[in-house]
């Protein structure tokens, strides 16, 4: 998994088994439509209703795909989980957007690779 980012999109791309297991090559989320992002150590936040629809969850290996909520879609991809009905996982960068597909992209990757991704959002929303 890699993220391209330009002056208005931050784009997820999945490869090879990352797409099988989340049935999904890429995530492309405009810069307007972010509302926040934070990294996360442990993240736990899940909504009540978390409906697997398509993806893959095996506890301790992988969680990902899309998840439907009350509140909106996710878009999760997060390996080793811990936990089956109110997984855990770690080292997470959550976007929180107001589109219809996700309200929230919730991606496994290290402090580094977040903070960039944090700076280039906050970057932008200072020029406007």
């Amino acid at each position: 998994m890699y993220f391209t980012r330009t002056n208005e999109t931050l784009c997820v791309i999945l490869e090879g088994r990352e797409q099988i297991t989340a049935l999904k090559a890429k995530v492309a989320i405009p810069k307007t439509s972010i509302i926040s992002m934070s990294w996360h150590d442990v993240f736990k936040d899940w909504r009540t209703w978390e409906v697997r629809m398509p993806g893959s969850y095996l506890p301790k290996w992988i969680m990902a795909g899309s998840f439907w909520t009350e509140e909106g879609w996710d878009f999760v991809y997060g390996r080793r989980p811990r936990g089956v009905l109110r997984p855990e996982l770690h080292k997470v960068l959550v976007i929180e957007t107001d589109m219809n597909k996700f309200k929230r992209v919730i991606i496994g990757t290290g402090k580094k690779d977040a903070a960039e991704i944090i700076d280039w959002w906050k970057a932008g929303a200072k020029a406007k």
